[in-house]
């Protein structure tokens, strides 16, 4: 039912209802977004007049987030970002609201740097993903950043901070401030939630230091050329970088092997994802040379149930071979949901063929944040 009501929302955003009911719903949504927008700008005024005060942490915070709900990439460049300065010498700590995640009120401790200390259930999904893919790094979930930043940096001695969806997070002075534009769908349908899906209007971009395209290989030049466009001309001081989401291995759920990503040409797969741009994910595998049979998505941060895996699969019969999906759906599926194969898809972010590359752009940000 969440499947089908997240499915009739994005019907009414793209304008599709052509009946009575369908108007007035949109006339409501768009009320609705009226209201959303009046509350944004208050909350936002209320630290521009000096009302609401922001925590400075003794650690450089880069934050890396965007203006749409979900599916622009953000933990795989958070994670990419961690990384990149973990090989490098620095003291590193990942920040998440670790959303449903039963340590977001309180805030919880997810890696001290040698894995997971606890399960999804407590972390949430995406800190307990970094966690896994991020030795060195201490990743802490909490919905009070401030909270958790001040205990990175005085328990862990944290030299920088990474804001994992951080770009509506005011609460913290931020060095550096990244936002990802998705090329597949940029601007949120260019309203406020819920009548579109933006949770800034598109010139609040103009606050980023860097603006990373994301998903950029899979659109046509041309639209990634208006985009771009549109970008440069909201965020002029901004630096705008062309970045992928490259495949890099896949990992069987059963943990019995990994394979290179061309491993599925030929293949006839099952997608299965509960992730903001389910799209990307079915396009990317497409991309690969996969024979896509079917496909399920379900909401952003699905808890999935054995007996509903069983039979979205079930669907396609002996036309699948493989179940395919996503790293973060991966660490939330029931063992043994599956009768036949079932395998996870992992990507790192990337800059596009012939443009600059992740440490190239990450080294000009951090030089350009140094001199200010």
């Amino acid at each position: 039912m969440k499947g089908e009501a997240r499915g009739r929302w994005e019907w009414l955003l793209r304008g599709e209802g052509e009946g009575p009911w369908e108007r007035l719903a949109e006339v409501g949504l768009w009320g609705l977004s009226v209201l959303y927008g009046a509350a944004l700008r208050g909350h936002l005024a209320g630290y521009r007049c000096g009302l609401a005060k922001r925590t400075r942490l003794p650690a450089t915070v880069i934050s890396i987030g965007n203006l749409t709900l979900g599916g622009t990439g953000k933990t795989t460049a958070t994670v990419a970002t961690a990384k990149w300065l973990a090989e490098r010498g620095r003291r590193v700590a990942v920040l998440s609201r670790g959303y449903r995640g039963a340590g977001e009120k309180g805030g919880v401790v997810v890696s001290e740097g040698f894995g997971p200390l606890v399960g999804p259930g407590d972390a949430g999904d995406e800190p307990y993903l970094m966690a896994k893919e991020l030795p060195g790094v201490f990743v802490l979930a909490g919905k009070d950043r401030r909270r958790t930043g001040r205990r990175a940096v005085e328990e862990f001695g944290a030299q920088v901070v990474v804001l994992d969806d951080g770009f509506q997070y005011q609460r913290l002075v931020k060095d550096v401030e990244v936002a990802l534009v998705d090329a597949l769908e940029p601007f949120g349908y260019d309203f406020l939630v819920p009548r579109g899906r933006l949770r800034e209007p598109v010139r609040h971009l103009a606050r980023a230091d860097a603006v990373w395209i994301t998903h950029s290989d899979l659109v046509r030049q041309k639209d990634l050329a208006q985009v771009k466009r549109r970008v440069t001309e909201v965020a002029r001081s901004a630096r705008v970088w062309e970045a992928v989401h490259a495949p890099v291995r896949l990992r069987r759920l059963d943990e019995e092997g990994e394979a290179q990503p061309d491993a599925m040409r030929g293949r006839r797969v099952f997608a299965l994802s509960s992730v903001g741009n389910p799209a990307a994910f079915e396009r990317t595998v497409q991309r690969l040379g996969a024979v896509l049979v079917g496909r399920a998505r379900f909401p952003d941060h699905h808890e999935y149930r054995v007996e509903e895996l069983r039979e979205v699969a079930r669907g396609e019969g002996a036309l699948v071979e493989w179940i395919l999906t996503t790293a973060k759906d991966a660490v939330r599926l029931p063992e043994q949901a599956f009768d036949r194969p079932a395998w996870c898809l992992e990507v790192e972010l990337a800059g596009r063929e012939g443009r600059a590359t992740l440490s190239e752009e990450l080294s000009c940000l951090l030089e350009e944040n140094e001199k200010t």
